[in-house]
């Protein structure tokens, strides 16, 4: 018996594996495409950010800080509180008319991006929202903090 005869060369995979294994990743690769194209945020407009009806949310907003007036002048509410709910009410309204994000930026962010009136009544209320009351000086404040944030609301559009 001749040598050559008695041995066979390595044996190959069939080539339809290879295309079984490929077609296996290509349907993985596009399932997880699928889920993250189907669960990703949709946008509304091309900004995200549609602006509210300006006149009434200025009344609804000076409304608010008019309450707020009351409470701590009738002694129900704490100045403290007080500052805590006009910057809420400052906030919720810049956020409301424009793309700003104020209710999610802290002071650092409105140095940063916001005009100065914006930042100024912010940084006024700064102080006696977060300090005790002894040092954020929360009563003296509060006139000055009611007055600037109605002029804020008053004439920002």
């Amino acid at each position: 018996m001749p040598a050559g005869d008695e041995f066979t060369g390595p044996v190959a995979y069939g080539d339809r594996w290879l295309w079984i294994a490929l077609l296996g990743l290509t349907l993985v690769a596009l399932y997880y495409l699928a889920v993250l194209w189907f669960t990703r945020e949709r946008r509304v407009g091309a900004s995200g950010w549609e602006r509210a009806d300006v006149p009434s949310a200025r009344q609804q907003h000076l409304e608010r800080i008019d309450r707020i007036e009351a409470e701590v002048r009738s002694g129900r509410l704490a100045a403290r509180e007080g500052h805590q709910q006009l910057s809420e009410t400052v906030r919720s309204y810049v956020g409301a008319v424009s793309p700003l994000p104020a209710p999610t930026m802290a002071l650092a962010d409105f140095r940063r991006e916001a005009p100065r009136a914006l930042t100024d009544a912010i940084e006024l209320m700064y102080p006696p929202e977060f300090a005790p009351d002894e040092v954020g000086q929360a009563q003296e404040r509060f006139d000055q903090a009611v007055l600037q944030a109605r002029q804020l609301v008053a004439s920002w559009s």
